[in-house]
């Protein structure tokens, strides 16, 4: 037997046995089946559906990170908020409107695209992603334009004149929310201002800003961009945290309430009078020496104690003040006032009140209870 007849014979041994038919028409080699094994009619493909929506758990490429440095810097879509979309070469599937109740904008061809959450270069990844996937070859480059910006209901909490739910325009200066608030109290501790915001995810997240140093240094406030849904948390400021905290200075900027409320309790013809005093924040014990008609002039004649609530003990301070020594020009007796103080006039008139403290002590328990005393006292 020839060599090339030995091999003929090897190759045809070795395609037997592995099931392997050669035919002399075809340049293919099939394969056959078991003869026990059947096709299954039931059978499907496994293949993953390219996704017609995405969001925080199918996102597009390139979203912008939820803990990323500046999320706060970062504005986000939602209801109300008006959009322009731009497809470059593409024009038919441009569209302009405003984001709807659902979060969608509806795009032609398209059809509807949740944007809820996203902000702009993250719109514009996910737009371009999904006409990538579906109508055209490659991703276009896709343009977000914001062309108006959502109501936003914000709430501010903590040390401000009057707390409560706000609506403002989102993007408002924290300075100006602060100022529609009434301003803070001068227990406010300007250096702890906490901005709180819930994503569209469910995350928490948290900024504390502080408001004290640029009044020190003159640099810019900062002002992150308010969105709905914000919470402000105005900190409290705390015993031995304020010796190198300047009241004065924050008295005379434009962030506290504008206008305090100084009452002065003295002696009258009549009896007992309470005069109120309006007067601007940072105001301090000359001015009110100053504001008194002329008839007061008991006010330098007697002795005069500045009645004060404390907060953090819930209890009255009290400091004797001389005007004669403040008219002179001592700085000491000129103290800062604070909303709400009271002024007493006359040794025998304190101690009436003080007798009246003992007598009722409940309602001293609260700053509201501070105020009303005296208008009880009066009757």
């Amino acid at each position: 037997m020839s060599l090339n007849k030995a091999l003929i014979l090897t190759v045809l041994s070795c395609t037997v046995n592995y099931g392997l038919v050669i035919s002399p028409s075809y340049s293919q080699n099939l394969i056959k089946l078991p003869k026990d094994a059947k096709p299954d009619p039931t059978f499907t493909p496994r293949i993953k559906p390219t996704p017609s929506t995405f969001g925080r758990e199918n996102p597009p490429p390139n979203l912008d990170r939820i803990n990323s440095v500046g999320q706060f810097d970062i504005y986000r879509l939602d209801t109300g908020d008006g959009i322009n979309i731009s497809v470059l070469r593409f024009p038919e599937f441009s569209a302009a409107g405003n984001v709807d109740e659902e979060g969608n904008v509806v795009m032609p061809i398209l059809g509807r695209v949740s944007l809820k959450g996203l902000s702009t270069s993250e719109a514009e990844a996910k737009i371009a992603y999904e006409l990538g996937q579906k109508y055209l070859r490659e991703q276009p480059e896709v343009l977000v334009a914001l062309t108006g910006t959502r109501p936003a209901q914000i709430s501010i909490l903590g040390e401000v004149s009057r707390p409560g739910f706000y609506n403002f325009q989102s993007g408002s200066p924290l300075n100006v929310v602060l100022q529609t608030a009434g301003g803070t109290t001068q227990q406010a501790d300007l250096r702890s201002i906490i901005l709180r915001r819930t994503l569209v995810d469910g995350t928490i997240i948290e900024q504390e800003i502080d408001l004290y140093t640029p009044l020190l240094t003159g640099k810019e406030i900062p002002s992150p961009l308010l969105q709905g849904g914000d919470v402000i948390i105005v900190s409290d400021l705390q015993v031995g945290d304020d010796r190198d905290y300047d009241r004065s200075l924050v008295a005379r900027s434009t962030l506290p309430q504008q206008v305090i409320t100084v009452r002065v309790l003295l002696p009258s013809g009549t009896g007992t009078a309470l005069r109120n005093l309006s007067l601007p924040s940072g105001s301090t014990f000359i001015d009110v020496v100053a504001s008194l008609p002329p008839e007061d002039a008991l006010l330098v004649d007697e002795d005069v104690a500045l009645l004060r609530f404390d907060p953090q003990t819930k209890g009255i301070v009290t400091q004797e003040l001389d005007t004669r020594k403040v008219i002179k020009g001592e700085i000491s007796q000129n103290v800062l006032l604070q909303d709400e103080d009271v002024i007493v006039v006359s040794r025998t008139l304190l101690g009436k009140v003080f007798n009246a403290f003992t007598v009722i002590t409940q309602p001293i328990a609260t700053f509201l209870g501070f105020r009303r005393f005296f208008d009880f006292f009066l009757d």
